[in-house]
This record gives structure tokens, C-alpha cells and sequence, in this order.
């Protein structure tokens, strides 16, 4: 079905009242109770006239247009208050991406049901031509990949923001502890991990040969990566060692270990760990990518 139906000219007098009554007056409750979630304030722009024609004879839409446009906007909300109680960069970043502040509800044949976009920074609910009124519960279930395939303002971060939220979620609260043992073994209080997030997304975005949920596990492939080398070190008694940790800092003379992504490994399989302009580096291929993570570093002493 075509998704740009001619709005009519005039509703029946039943479901005018149905948009008054619940709609129309509901409408400030949730703009408010959005902005307040946001922290700034958002307003909701629908044209009943222009969703009327999508509604089957009979249906929920078509008897009840305002209680139905009312349960797209309120199941916005019960995703976002859920979104936001465990993503703590969504509310910016929606904000940012959807500069406009303003909520629409659309036809589209982009989803089977319905979904969520953002364009010329307003955020769309979207409803399928055919399928108004149904499934409206789930409209807003998928608020990570909206924001992460949203077109990104100028000066935006490069990664995406599935990438950024694992990197806070999965890496940051528990590298720290991962970074002190590593120091430990090695009795150096100056070791450093580089993750290298921006370099590694700059090579998996647009790949055709990784995993299609690189994003959503970047924070969590890159620590296991590293911790890969802290099990090498402790494995090997690196701590009780002072020939291997001798041989190491000869091998990392900037005293750091990287992740990396590279097309090709030097002698295949899945990772390897080299040392490379004065660091030791894990490296993997885009086809690899969170393949044999715990293998990683297993030939640390080889390359001594």
C-alpha cells in the first residue's frame, strides 16, 4: 500500500471527538512528560487528517483515531523511561540527533509493523501503511539502533552510538582492575592499555566481512582482547619472571599494549600478538573480529 495517501478534508463528527477527547487533551501531559525524561523540551506534531486514510474500515484506527494515536506516543514513553534507566548517554544523544525536539507520527513501508527514524532531525513513529493500530506497543523498542543509523550532526563522535555505549558499559567500569594486575605482574605502575575504539570502528565500518553486531560488542571484544594479555602474563608467572619481564620491556619500549584490526594477519588464523614501533600490539582481521579472543596473546613469550 501507498504510504503517501491524500490526508482527507474533514473527519466524521464520532472521530473528531474520539482526537478531542483523546488526544488533543492528553497531548501536553505527554510532551510534558517527555521533555522532562530529555531534559528539554519536546513537542509532538501529528495531523489526524493525514493518518486517517490509513485506517481499515472498522478498526481500531478508524473507530478510535485518538486513542490510537495516544498509544503510539505513550508507548514512546515507556520505552524511553526504560531506555534511558540503563543507556546514560541516550537522553544527549537523542537531542542531539533529533535537533528539532519534535516527535512526528508518519506512514512508511520501512517497517513490517512499526518503528522509530530520525530525518531532518525529527524523530518519526512510524506506522506501516497497512498496519495502523497494530503491534503499537513495540513502536519504540529499538531506540539503540535509531540512534546509531541516525544521520549525525557536524563535530559528532565518529563512533557510532551502540559503539560508545558498549565502550561505557562493558570497558570502562572494569578495565581498571584488568590494568592494575597487568602493572602488577609486570611491576610497572606506568603500563598503559591503548583500545584503540576509534581506529578499530574506522576499519569495521561499512566491512562486509564482520559480524553485524561489531558495535553493539566493541567495549567487550576490545577488554577481552586485553585481557587475553593479562592471562598471558599471569599464565606465564611474568610477576615471579624478571628475564620475561625484562625481554617484554625490550619489546615495549612505550610500555603499552594495543588493539588493532588489520586486513591481513602476517601469519594468518584468527589474532596474533607482535611487537610493532615500540608496542605490543593484538591484532585481528575484520572476518575474525571476536573470533578466539582468548587465544589472542597466547604466543606472548614467542615474540620476546
Amino acid at each position: 500500500m501507498s504510504a503517501d495517501k491524500a490526508p482527507v478534508e474533514k473527519l466524521p463528527l464520532a472521530v473528531r471527538k474520539d482526537v478531542r477527547d483523546e488526544w488533543d487533551n492528553k497531548k501536553a501531559d505527554l510532551e510534558k512528560q517527555v521533555s522532562e525524561l530529555l531534559g528539554a523540551e519536546w513537542k509532538f506534531e501529528v495531523n489526524p487528517l493525514a493518518i486517517y486514510p490509513y485506517a481499515e474500515p472498522d478498526s481500531y484506527g478508524s473507530n478510535s483515531l485518538g486513542s490510537c494515536i495516544f498509544a503510539y506516543f505513550d508507548g514512546l514513553i515507556w520505552h524511553l523511561k526504560s531506555f534511558l534507566s540503563t543507556h546514560t548517554l541516550a537522553a544527549s544523544e537523542l537531542n542531539s540527533v533529533a535537533s528539532t525536539h519534535i516527535v512526528t507520527l508518519i506512514a512508511s513501508n520501512k517497517f513490517t509493523y512499526c518503528g522509530t527514524d530520525i530525518v531532518d532531525g525529527k524523530l518519526n513513529l512510524v506506522f506501516h501503511p497497512e498496519k495502523l493500530g497494530t503491534n503499537i506497543s513495540h513502536v519504540a523498542q529499538e531506540l539503540a539502533a535509531t540512534l546509531s543509523s541516525a544521520p549525525q550532526p557536524e563535530g559528532a563522535p565518529s563512533l557510532s552510538y551502540a559503539a560508545r555505549h558498549s565502550i561505557k558499559t562493558d570497558y570502562d567500569p572494569k578495565v581498571g582492575a584488568m590494568l592494575e594486575k597487568a602493572r602488577t605482574l609486570l611491576k610497572n605502575p606506568k603500563f598503559e592499555f591503548e583500545p584503540g575504539f576509534e581506529a578499530i570502528g574506522a576499519v569495521l565500518k561499512g566491512n562486509k566481512e564482520v559480524r553485524d553486531d561489531w558495535e553493539t560488542n566493541l567495549g567487550d571484544f576490545v577488554l577481552k582482547y586485553l585481557e587475553s594479555f593479562v592471562d598471558a602474563l599471569d599464565r606465564e608467572k611474568f610477576g615471579d619472571d624478571d628475564l620475561l619481564r625484562e625481554g617484554l620491556e625490550e619489546a615495549c619500549e612505550k610500555g603499552a599494549v594495543r588493539v588493532r584490526v588489520v586486513e591481513k594477519l602476517k601469519d594468518g588464523g584468527y589474532n596474533e600478538i607482535l611487537s610493532d614501533g615500540g608496542e605490543l600490539v593484538i591484532q585481528t582481521t575484520p572476518e575474525k573480529w571476536g573470533t578466539n579472543i582468548h587465544h589472542a596473546a597466547e604466543k606472548l613469550v614467542n615474540i620476546l
